[in-house]
């Protein structure tokens, strides 16, 4: 966290252009901002009594755990916040924790499941190949872009996707790949692929859960069709 910038100007208008937030992070970039100039961009505009930088100062001077246990009404009724800021505030922090924790506790029981979480991933004009890393529980630890390939064709070595599940300590691997112009059908390249990843999976105490391979409309799941056992 970045808490550098102190302002005590009374309203935005009578800080300097090249030092208001906006200016600033148009200028510098974002990273070079304090906190408070960063959530002073969010909230947009303070109060007739103070100045958007003062109410970003003070609701960070709370902290951020403080801040997400409180309801929404009780930030509005901190001084110089009110309704419309609070619900800033909030869908910040709600997004806030979302980054933090992508996946939450969402488990990955059916090939459905999967690939709820996986479509929007992939590129649409590139085949690529995607790992889900998960625990015990079947509940998603890491989602990782293994590869992206060509229209047609994607390589990739078991290492690649068994490097990242030793790192993890994970306990099943589901891998996916996508055919942007052909149907969700297994090559005989994808066979055999899957049953080397399959034997270094066994080999390395990891269990592969799935293959699946996605089209524009549907899919196809290794595991469904009786090819891992």
């Amino acid at each position: 966290m970045r808490n550098e910038a102190v302002y005590t100007y009374g309203s935005i208008k009578n800080v300097p252009e090249e030092l208001r937030p906006r200016e600033k992070l148009k200028r510098l970039g974002a990273e070079k901002l304090s906190d408070e100039e960063l959530l002073a961009i969010i909230l947009r505009t303070g109060t007739k009594d103070k100045d958007v930088l003062s109410v970003a100062r003070e609701l960070l001077a709370l902290g951020w755990d403080r801040l997400e246990g409180m309801s929404l009404g009780e930030i509005a009724n901190l001084k110089g916040v009110g309704e419309v800021k609070a619900t800033q505030v909030k869908a910040l922090l709600e997004l806030s924790k979302r980054i933090r924790e992508p996946f939450g506790d969402r488990r990955i029981l059916t090939p459905e499941d999967a690939v709820a979480l996986l479509r929007e991933l992939f590129r649409k004009d590139r085949e690529s190949l995607i790992a889900l890393y998960l625990d015990l529980s079947h509940r998603v630890i890491r989602v990782e872009t293994v590869a992206v390939g060509s229209l047609n064709r994607v390589f990739v070595k078991p290492k690649d996707i068994l490097k990242p599940a030793v790192e993890l300590s994970a306990y099943g691997i589901l891998i996916a790949h996508n055919h942007p112009q052909g149907v969700a059908e297994p090559s005989k390249d994808d066979i055999s692929f899957t049953n080397n990843l399959r034997k270094s999976c066994t080999m390395l105490g990891f269990e592969l859960l799935d293959h699946i391979i996605l089209d524009r409309f549907g899919f196809f799941s290794f595991r469904e069709k009786g090819l891992i056992g």
